[in-house]
């Protein structure tokens, strides 16, 4: 018997930040300044308090991210 593929269709930003190798509060300033959006999830039409960022967002937010790094 092999086990299950689980594939994240949503990340906390602990989460979030192992999927990508960036830090917490790397992904927590994206999320302020609004390049990277964040979803608040309902349940019973109740509006959850903890934020997700959707896989699909947060691979969109890294492939837009540059191809190399400017130097001053």
């Amino acid at each position: 018997m092999t086990a299950a593929t689980i594939t994240a269709v949503s990340y906390s930003y602990e989460t979030a930040s192992a999927a990508t190798g960036l830090s917490v509060s790397q992904i927590k300033a994206a999320a302020a300044s609004g390049d990277l959006a964040v979803r608040y999830p309902k349940v019973s039409g109740r509006v959850l308090a903890k934020p997700v960022i959707e896989h699909a967002e947060l691979a969109r937010w890294i492939r837009e991210g540059a191809t190399e790094r400017r130097t001053a």
